[in-house]
């Protein structure tokens, strides 16, 4: 049965309000800064998929509006749903959603939309069934549909296949991880590149595969600018801060919740040490990591004071803001 401590709504409302209008401002301001979206950039590491889909989506400047701000509400939903369903936050609040939607909004980097896009609806719905099959081994269903999913987010962005060994380790951590369970996750992502493999097969023509390879092997430095590293440093001090809270509180959970959150925090971990293996493709990452960020946070916040909460929510609220803002100017 579901418990949750009872929010004052006026104090829900304090937050909800100018994260929207700051959400709004970010997608107005982005629409009106350009006249044209940029033309999908043919790197060697961009996959076919993206090559035609990015295209057709932006060609059209409202469609691909609408587009990145549909995929930016549906994964803040799904977060929000695991956040309700597993209760990783023990108030009746939206700090998940709104988290995830102000970190998102304020990237102007992700917007309005791009390849990572289809990689965020993908992860959000592997989490969900992950945590499905918690203590669940026999739950093969769950495993393949992973497998699955992170089989179609690589056709978009390669580097996503990274999150594979990542399911993995949170199969073992909630002790669902077998013989079978392995093996359903290993053909969900088989059978995608199968079909893959048969295409190449009917056309003759294997250069298909050239751009998972070179996306794979694509390392290389961080590369942006200060602005929009201040912006980063300050959610990495406030990760940090969730982190050792999360950590020393961690008996005051039940098991499932403590595992739960214990695997989101593995995965910010693992994500940001793909953000430094390709520094070349950082706002990609940021937009992955900022999954298991918008819960970890909040469930931080959320055993705060209220006073030191709202201060705490303001400041990384101001701070994205002023991130955005100064990106926008400099572009």
């Amino acid at each position: 049965m579901k418990h949750f401590r009872s929010t004052d709504k006026r104090l829900k409302s304090l937050s909800i309000l100018p994260t929207v209008a700051v959400c709004f401002l970010c997608w107005v301001l982005c629409y009106a800064a350009a006249n044209a979206f940029p033309p999908v950039e043919e790197k060697a590491s961009t996959t076919s998929m993206w090559l035609f889909l990015g295209r057709l989506i932006n060609n059209n400047r409202m469609v691909a509006s609408f587009t990145g701000i549909f995929i930016l509400l549906l994964v803040a939903c799904v977060i929000q749903r695991i956040s309700d369903t597993e209760v990783l936050i023990r108030e009746r609040t939206r700090l998940p959603f709104m988290l995830y939607l102000l970190l998102i909004s304020t990237n102007a980097g992700l917007l309005p939309v791009r390849e990572v896009s289809v990689v965020l609806i993908c992860f959000a719905f592997a989490l969900r069934e992950l945590f499905s099959a918690y203590q669940s081994p026999q739950s093969k269903g769950n495993f393949f549909n992973i497998g699955l999913l992170t089989g179609i987010a690589g056709l978009f962005m390669p580097q996503s296949l990274w999150l594979l060994p990542l399911f993995w380790i949170g199969m073992y951590q909630f002790r669902s991880l077998n013989t079978v369970s392995f093996a359903a996750s290993l053909t969900g992502v088989a059978i995608i590149y199968w079909f893959v493999l048969a295409w190449c097969v009917w056309k003759h023509d294997f250069l298909i595969f050239r751009p998972f390879y070179d996306g794979l092997t694509d390392f290389g430095w961080l590369s942006d600018g200060i602005y929009y590293r201040v912006e980063s440093i300050v959610i990495l001090i406030v990760f940090t801060m969730a982190f050792f809270h999360i950590k020393a509180e961690a008996y005051n959970n039940s098991l499932r919740v403590r595992r739960i959150l214990s695997f989101l925090l593995n995965a910010a971990v693992w994500i940001f040490v793909l953000i430094l293996l390709y520094g070349k493709d950082t706002d990609s990452f940021l937009a992955v990591i900022y999954i298991p960020l918008s819960v970890i946070i909040a469930s931080f916040l959320e055993n705060l004071r209220r006073m030191f909460r709202f201060i705490l929510y303001y400041f990384i609220l101001s701070v994205c803001l002023t991130s955005f803002l100064l990106r926008i100017w400099i572009y």
